[in-house]
């Protein structure tokens, strides 16, 4: 070896000098660094990880999604799924948009048997597809909570009023028809006979929300 020669810095030393910048807030300095170290361990699940939240905040959102989603199948492969879980869950609060991300989040709750934790992520993610075009994603985490729990009286008036606004209303009425049987208080009812007159409006739907609104039936 030539005098002068400078040995590379390791993995481990790469990855000390990226936490360091991270924690100084240098972040386009920490996210070279923790690339370096994967350039040397592609699959190192912890690196990824903490590259993949630093990607989001310099606005490489594609780049932070594949960071999160590498690191969460790297854990999955090696039967970590609380470690993946959390992964997928910390990439779902950041890009709360991406469908895919809270129906992992869900489907390994449900792996380790944590039904109502399942069925909660699903309605947390729900919250954000807000908009017309988001609609399609809502009424799927919908679908798929109730896959879990059939018995959720609002989520399936929910489900009925997107799917009337999508002009799936046979499909809604359908939703809609068992409900009078399965409420359970003057508010179901009331709740009910409301979602009715927005999917079929008319005299009749209207009359049956006032009903309701007054007398509870």
């Amino acid at each position: 070896m030539l005098f002068g020669s400078k040995t590379p810095p390791s993995r481990s030393e790469l990855v000390t000098e990226a936490d360091l910048a991270r924690s100084k807030g240098r972040l386009n300095k920490a996210i070279l660094g923790y690339k370096k170290a994967l350039e040397l361990e592609p699959k190192d699940a912890v690196v990824l990880g903490k590259l993949a939240p630093l990607l989001a905040r310099v606005k490489q959102p594609e780049a932070a999604l594949e960071s999160f989603r590498a690191a969460a199948q790297v854990h999955l492969d090696k039967g970590f799924a609380d470690k993946a879980l959390a992964v997928y869950a910390q990439a779902a609060e950041l890009f709360p948009l991406e469908l895919d991300l809270w129906r992992q989040v869900s489907q390994l709750h449900v792996v380790k048997g944590h039904r109502a934790e399942a069925v909660k992520t699903l309605l947390r993610g729900r919250l954000h597809f807000r908009r017309g075009a988001e609609r399609p994603g809502a009424i799927l985490l919908l679908r798929e909570t109730l896959a879990l729990d059939a018995t959720l009286f609002e989520v399936k008036l929910d489900l009925a009023l997107l799917l009337a606004r999508q002009k799936q209303r046979d499909e809604a009425l359908a939703v809609l028809e068992p409900l009078p049987a399965e409420a359970k208080s003057r508010r179901h009812m009331r709740r009910l006979r409301w979602t009715q007159a927005q999917v079929t409006p008319g005299v009749g739907t209207f009359t049956s929300w006032l009903r309701a609104l007054l007398l509870g039936r």
